[in-house]
C-alpha cells in the first residue's frame, strides 16, 4: 500500500510570490506537483473571457487532480490565494480524505510590493494574459487599496487554532520542505 502525500497550501496576495516560490520549490523535487490552478484555468477558452468564472470551472479538475496526486503517494504544492479557510476546506477535506496531511503556509510581502508586481507581471505579459486579468480586477476594485482589503481579510487565517506557518519568499527550501513533512 502507498503512504499519502502532503499538501502545503501557500496562500498569500496577488504580487507575493506564491507561484513563483512554488515552481521553484518543485524544481528539483522528486514526486512534488506545483499544482498551480491559475495554470489551470488560463487553459481554458473561459479565462479569456471571464476570468473568475473560469475558476469556478476549473475547481473540479483541481479536486481531481489534487485527490489522485495524494492517494499515489505524490506531494502537493498549491499556490492559491484564499481569502478565509472556508474557501479552502474543500481542497483541504480532499486532501484527508485521500489519506493525506494538510499543511498551511501565508506567504507574504509588503502590499507595496504586492502591487508593484502586478503591474510589472501585466506590463511584460501579453494582453489576454491572467497577469492582466488579475491587475484589471484589482484596479477596478481599488487597486492598492483593494490589496490592502485583501490582506486585513487574510488576516482570519491566524486565529485557527492551527493557523499558517508565515513564510516569505526568501524563505529557504530546505527550511520549507522540513516543514511541509513534519
Amino acid at each position: 500500500m502507498t503512504e499519502a502525500g502532503y499538501c502545503v497550501f501557500v496562500n498569500g496576495l496577488p504580487g507575493s510570490g506564491k507561484s513563483t516560490y512554488a515552481r521553484k520549490f518543485v524544481d528539483a523535487r522528486r514526486g512534488w506537483l506545483n499544482l498551480d490552478v491559475d495554470v489551470l484555468r488560463g487553459l481554458l477558452g473561459t479565462a479569456s473571457v471571464d476570468f473568475l468564472q473560469a475558476g469556478v470551472e476549473v475547481q473540479p479538475l483541481a479536486l481531481a487532480v489534487l485527490r489522485e496526486q495524494i492517494a499515489s503517494g505524490g506531494n502537493v504544492i498549491f499556490p492559491q490565494l484564499f481569502f478565509t479557510p472556508e474557501e479552502a476546506a474543500e481542497f483541504e477535506a480532499a486532501v484527508m480524505t485521500s489519506g493525506g496531511r494538510v499543511r498551511r503556509t501565508m506567504l507574504h510581502e509588503d502590499v507595496r510590493e504586492c502591487w508593484r508586481r502586478v503591474e510589472e507581471r501585466a506590463r511584460r505579459a501579453p494582453e489576454d494574459s491572467i497577469y492582466h486579468n488579475i491587475l484589471n480586477l484589482l484596479t477596478k476594485s481599488g487597486g492598492i487599496l483593494e490589496l490592502q482589503r485583501m490582506e486585513h481579510q487574510l488576516s482570519a487565517w491566524s486565529k485557527l487554532p492551527d493557523p499558517p506557518h508565515i513564510i516569505s519568499s526568501s524563505t529557504p527550501y530546505d527550511e520549507f520542505a522540513a516543514l511541509a513533512i513534519a
